[in-house]
């Protein structure tokens, strides 16, 4: 089984977490002295801090693949590979929810994902393909799904489970569905912990055969996290053959990329975190339909639905706390605004009164 690690991308959207790029760079070095096969950067597209670790961190001479997000657009595939990167990782849901979140037909966004994946080979790159939503997505739509990507040559297929639903028995249920269609050890999984069951969906996978399975320092990712990479490298051989050759280096390892992680999370945030939507591509995905980012209504649980103010922000986002503000959102001040805010690397904000008084500065 492999690891990919995911602290320095699914990581800092973690409401509360911030990684200066030394922190992120050092992050990189620990990950890779640990034996980690894929270690992701970030999203390159989101903030010129993001870029710029993932520059620094691809110059490094680590034996882990780097890999960086992309969108279905060609500039930012073109992006990752300016940057000297040589695997990228793309994604979209492709279930009803998600064609409706596009405004798209099955068939143009199947048309839309075959120019991306093709353009990204064109170029060179790696490819791993994320089924975004795929724990609510029907298994002939998966299979559709994998079935084509295969044949365009993606090199890896990756199934979300973007709001944490799974159950172990769904992911057995999945198994048992794709037997005899694509082998279960050609498969990376990716797990929510939302309803609390990342972990244990892991280990079904992981017993059924998956490939990889993405994990993060500490667990820390969007709301309420994945799967903590210290329990899965309990599981993995990763952690005894380390420690066999290397006696205390890989326990080292291993404390001082959890203490690094530590400091970087605001405590006070960090306990917001459950229903804290802090990425761009999560923010647009919410302020259209809840449903696409949150498991259940969170005043059912008597929680608050968070959208943070921060470099990771995109235009939809600014657009709706500009209009709370009661500041114009015209193109042009939503360019001048944003390219402000991506500039500030610790800037996080998700209590309306403060975005309000930070909000001022552009009236």
């Amino acid at each position: 089984m492999e690891i990919l690690d995911t602290t320095l991308r699914e990581g800092e959207q973690c409401f509360g977490v911030f990684f200066p790029i030394e922190a992120k760079i050092r992050l990189a070095c620990l990950l890779d002295e640990m034996g980690i096969d894929f270690i992701e950067v970030g999203h390159p597209a989101a903030a010129p801090s993001i870029r710029q670790a993932a520059v620094e961190i691809a110059a490094l001479p680590l034996s882990a693949r780097l890999i960086a997000h992309a969108r279905l657009d060609r500039n930012e595939i073109r992006s990752v590979r300016e940057l000297g990167l040589s695997w990228i990782g793309l994604f979209s849901g492709v279930n009803a929810l998600s064609l409706k979140r596009y405004g798209l037909t099955r068939r143009a966004l199947f048309d839309r994902i075959s120019a991306s994946v093709l353009f990204a080979k064109e170029l060179g790159l790696s490819v791993r393909f994320t089924c975004e939503d795929a724990s609510r997505t029907d298994q002939n739509e998966l299979v559709e799904l994998y079935g084509h990507l295969r044949e365009l040559g993606t090199d890896r297929l990756s199934y979300s489970d973007t709001v944490g639903t799974d159950t172990p028995a769904s992911i057995a249920d999945l198994q048992r569905g794709l037997s005899g269609v694509l082998p279960f050890d050609a498969l990376h999984f990716h797990f929510h912990n939302d309803l609390g069951r990342a972990f244990e969906n892991a280990v079904t996978a992981i017993r059924l055969g998956a490939q990889c399975i993405d994990a993060s320092i500490l667990g820390i990712g969007e709301r309420a996290g994945i799967v903590a990479l210290e329990d899965l490298l309990a599981l993995s051989d990763k952690g005894g053959a380390c420690a066999e050759q290397t006696g205390r280096a890989y326990e080292n390892s291993l404390k001082r990329a959890q203490e690094l992680v530590s400091d970087s999370i605001n405590r006070g945030h960090y306990e917001q975190r459950a229903f804290a939507h802090k990425s761009g591509i999560h923010i647009h995905g919410i302020l259209q339909d809840p449903v696409h980012y949150e498991p259940a209504d969170p005043a059912l649980s008597g929680r608050n639905r968070l959208v943070v103010l921060s470099k990771l922000i995109g235009r939809a986002g600014l657009r709706n706390v500009l209009s709370r503000a009661g500041i114009d959102d015209n193109d042009e001040n939503i360019r001048r605004i944003l390219n402000r805010i991506k500039s500030e690397e610790f800037l996080e904000l998700a209590d309306a009164q403060e975005i309000g008084a930070y909000l001022k500065q552009f009236r």
